[in-house]
């Protein structure tokens, strides 16, 4: 599969408001975790038939999301609902009909409680069904994890991840009034450019000798990136740019055999600063873990002294 289709996960599951909070925990996880959510509800065409779009998107994206917990019965028509079955079949029927492209997807099956799809879905018995007890928690944690079985990179750990959807989640209220919106009248595209915009607010890029770029590092991610770095290469330089703000960052450049000149920028062009004196490696690997993880002792462990650009 392309990049781009490895990173598109389509959305499988109810959109009425009392899935909303699980729907938006969802969306949430997957942006979180640096992926593109994909779903019927992303675009609205008159001129497009909704189940050709579905086929679309679904042959856009090489992973999926499918919910399969809504079973119950509307209360207005007394029927079931069976466009989530539907859908994680025409999912399954191209990854396992489909172009060599398609042969690849993979998928993520949910299910209210454990072993309940037995009654009403038994084909599907003997996949790995998860199962999210309505916990928006549970579903996230899940879903984290899932996504780090399918990428060689490092992700946030379930845990972090809930935790930043508590932070979006109050943000969210914020911002909303300043734009005049409702949090519970956001439209599908409105919730996504909200988190996507809260996750760039709070992504980190490590840049390595001025060519590798690793997204989100780990404290090991810098650490190995630090002690790869010799005075004899080209670019013996480091970069750590925290956030949306290209003004917010903290770099290092080795000048001597582990001596190393490090600078950092305050969010402004008149807040930047230099250490007073050259650092050894292990302290610029102290240093940049302290930055890269928020803490305040990278600003008290060394001399920084001002500089005009």
């Amino acid at each position: 599969m392309g990049s781009e289709l490895q990173r598109s996960v389509f959305i499988n599951c109810p959109f009425d408001k009392q899935y909303a909070p699980l729907l938006r925990a969802i969306v949430f996880a997957v942006v979180d975790c640096g992926f593109s959510p994909r779903c019927a509800l992303e675009k609205s065409d008159a001129g497009e038939v909704r189940i050709q779009k579905i086929y679309r998107v679904i042959g856009e994206c090489g992973l999926g999301i499918h919910d399969l917990s809504r079973t119950q019965l509307d209360d207005r028509t007394e029927l079931p609902r069976f466009n989530m079955p539907l859908e994680l079949g025409i999912f399954l029927g191209a990854k396992f009909l489909g172009t060599e492209q398609q042969l690849h997807k993979q998928c993520l099956i949910f299910d209210e409680q454990p072993l309940r799809y037995r009654m009403y879905l038994s084909d599907v018995a003997g996949q790995d069904i998860e199962w999210h007890d309505n916990d928006p928690k549970m579903l996230m944690r899940r879903i984290r994890d899932w996504l780090a079985s399918v990428t060689t990179e490092h992700l946030p750990t379930g845990s972090f991840v809930w935790d930043h959807y508590g932070v979006f989640q109050a943000e969210l209220r914020e911002r909303c009034a300043s734009l005049k919106q409702k949090t519970d009248e956001l439209t599908y595209n409105d919730l996504l450019h909200h988190i996507s915009s809260f996750r760039e607010a709070y992504l980190e890029e490590l840049e390595i000798k001025g060519a590798q770029k690793i997204l989100n590092p780990a404290d090991v991610d810098i650490k190995r990136a630090i002690r790869s770095i010799a005075i004899t290469d080209d670019d013996p330089f480091l970069w750590l740019r925290k956030g949306a703000n290209e003004l917010s960052y903290m770099q290092a450049v080795m000048v001597a055999e582990s001596a190393w000149r490090v600078e950092y920028q305050d969010g402004h062009l008149d807040r930047h600063f230099q250490s007073s004196t050259d650092l050894t490696t292990e302290s610029v690997i102290e240093l940049f873990v302290s930055y890269s993880n928020s803490e305040e002792s990278w600003r008290t462990s060394v001399d920084w002294k001002p500089m005009e650009l």
